[in-house]
C-alpha cells in the first residue's frame, strides 16, 4: 500500500486525534479518527488507531473489521498483522490468526516478532512441529540482525517469551533431528550411527566441529571422519568406469546441444545488466552456463530426453538423492575468458564430479592452496568442494563437463540413508514454505 496522501483538514485532524487519544479522551480520539477515514478512506495508520481503540472499549469484531481492510490493501503490514492475529485469539480464532500471520510473512520473511507469535500460537494448538518451525524463525533471524542475543538487546515485554522460544528450538530442534533417523538406530544398531552422531552434535554446537585444515571450510554440514583429502580417487565411486566408458556418447550430446541452444541458461541467475559478483575474467560478459539434469534433487525431465544416452548413465548409477537438495547434475559450460572466483561447497558428505567433455587450452581447476588440475578429456576427477575451490576458461574456446555431485565413498549404506534423513529434517525445518 502506498501511502496515503492526507488533505491538508484531514492532517489537522489526525495531529487532533493523536493529542486527544494521548491525553485519554479515547472516545473524542475515536471520533476524530473517524472523521479522517472520511476524508480519507484507505488511511491505514487511522483504521489500526480505531482497532486498537476498539480492542481497548472491548469490541473485538470491530477491530478486526478494520485490521482486515488494511491488510486487504496491503499484507505486508506487520502491525496490523499483528494486531489482527491477538484480535482473532482473543475470540477464539487460533488457526484464522496463524493464516492471517503466515500471508503476511509470506511478504515480509524478517519479520521476527511475528513468527515469534505464530509460535505461540501454533502451541496453543498442540501444533509442536508448527510452533519449532516458526520459533526457529523468529530466533534465527532476530540473532541474524544482532537482536535477542541477550536481555540487552530483547524488548522488556519480550524477554520471557523469547527466552521460552529459544529454548523450545533448543530442546525440540535437537529431539527432532535426532528422531530423523531414529529408525535406523533401531534396525541397525547404534554403532553404524556413531560417526552420524558427532556430526549432528556437531552442526548443534555442542563441540567445535571446524575441520582441521583452514582450507576446508564447509557452508553447511560438516562431517567429521572422513578422509580430509581435497582430491579423491574418482573410481573409489563403483560406478566411476561404467561412467567414463560412456564419454563418446556423453559428449556428442553435449555438443549437439551448444550448437543447438548457443546459449544456455546461467548457472546462477542475476539481474539483466549487472555483472555476476560470483565470475571475473577477461570476458567483457564472462558467462558460466548449465543444461541441468537434476538440480537441488528436482528432475528436469525434456533435458534427459534431449539427452537419452547421457541420461541413461546417470539413471544406471547411484546418486546422491536428498529430497529438494540433491543430486546437482549438468552439463557446466564455462565460456571463453571466464572465471568462476574461489568459493566453497555446503558439506563432505558429497564430493563433485567431473567428466570432461571439451577441454580446450588454459582451462583449469584449482583448489586453492592444494594446487591446480588440467582436465583432460574422458578422464575423471573427484574433489571435496568444501576446500575454497575455482575454475577459469582463459582460452577462446567453451570448456563443458559434466558435474555431477555424489556420495562421499567413505560413507556407509547406513550412513548415507542417515544423512538423507538428517539433512531432509533439517530443510524442513528451515522451509518455511513462504517466498523469501
Amino acid at each position: 500500500m502506498n501511502p496515503v496522501s492526507l488533505t491538508p483538514s484531514a492532517a489537522a485532524t489526525l495531529l487532533k486525534a493523536a493529542e486527544a487519544e494521548h491525553t485519554g479522551q479515547l472516545v473524542s480520539a475515536e471520533l476524530l479518527y473517524l472523521q479522517v477515514l472520511r476524508e480519507c478512506p484507505s488511511h491505514a495508520g487511522s483504521m489500526e488507531r480505531l482497532a486498537r481503540l476498539a480492542m481497548q472499549r472491548g469490541d473485538p469484531g470491530r477491530a478486526i473489521e478494520f485490521l482486515r481492510a488494511v491488510l486487504a490493501a496491503d499484507p505486508a503490514r506487520v502491525p496490523a498483522a499483528i494486531d489482527l492475529a491477538v484480535a482473532l485469539v482473543n475470540t477464539d480464532r487460533s488457526e484464522a490468526a496463524a493464516s492471517v500471520l503466515e500471508a503476511t510473512l509470506a511478504a515480509v520473511p524478517g519479520a521476527a516478532t511475528a513468527w515469534l507469535l505464530l509460535g505461540q500460537i501454533r502451541e496453543s494448538l498442540d501444533d509442536d512441529f508448527g510452533a519449532l518451525k516458526a520459533w526457529y524463525q523468529a530466533v534465527t533471524r532476530a540473532q541474524r540482525a544482532g537482536e535477542w542475543l541477550d536481555a540487552a538487546t530483547t524488548p522488556p515485554s519480550l524477554v520471557d517469551v523469547v527466552a521460552h522460544a529459544i529454548e523450545r528450538v533448543h530442546v525440540g530442534r535437537r529431539a527432532l533431528l535426532f528422531g530423523a533417523f531414529e529408525g535406523l538406530r533401531q534396525e541397525y544398531g547404534a554403532s553404524e550411527l556413531k560417526r552420524v552422531d558427532r556430526a549432528l552434535t556437531g552442526y548443534l554446537r555442542e563441540w567445535n566441529a571446524a575441520p582441521r585444515d583452514p582450507r576446508q571450510r564447509p557452508k553447511f554440514f560438516y562431517f567429521p571422519g572422513l578422509p580430509d583429502d581435497p582430491y579423491h580417487d574418482p573410481f573409489l565411486q563403483p560406478w566411476a568406469e561404467r561412467l567414463q566408458a560412456a564419454f563418446p556418447e556423453v559428449r556428442a550430446e553435449a555438443l549437439r546441444v551448444i550448437d543447438e541452444d548457443r546459449r544456455l541458461p546461467a548457472f546462477i541467475e542475476v539481474p539483466e545488466g549487472v555483472r555476476p559478483g560470483h565470475l571475473a575474467g577477461a570476458a567483457s560478459e564472462p558467462s558460466w552456463e548449465a543444461l541441468f539434469f537434476y538440480r537441488r534433487g528436482r528432475r528436469f525431465d525434456a533435458n534427459h530426453e534431449r539427452c537419452p544416452r547421457t541420461s541413461a548413465i546417470l539413471e544406471s548409477i547411484e546418486l546422491c538423492r536428498i529430497a529438494e537438495q540433491a543430486p546437482e547434475i549438468l552439463f557446466s559450460v564455462l565460456r571463453p575468458g571466464t572465471h568462476i572466483l574461489p568459493h566453497h561447497g555446503v558439506s563432505n558428505v558429497r564430493l563433485v564430479m567431473h567428466l570432461p567433455l571439451i577441454v580446450p587450452r588454459d582451462c583449469a581447476l584449482n583448489l586453492v592452496g592444494v594446487g591446480e588440475h588440467h582436465w583432460q578429456e574422458g578422464r575423471l576427477v573427484m574433489f571435496d568442494d568444501t576446500f575454497s575451490h575455482e575454475a577459469w576458461n582463459r582460452s577462446d574456446q567453451t570448456r563443458v563437463v559434466l558435474l555431477m555431485d555424489c556420495w562421499n565413498p567413505h560413507l556407509s549404506a547406513v550412513e548415507k540413508k542417515a544423512v538423507a534423513s538428517l539433512v531432509e529434517a533439517i530443510s524442513g525445518l528451515q522451509d518455511t514454505g513462504l517466498a523469501e
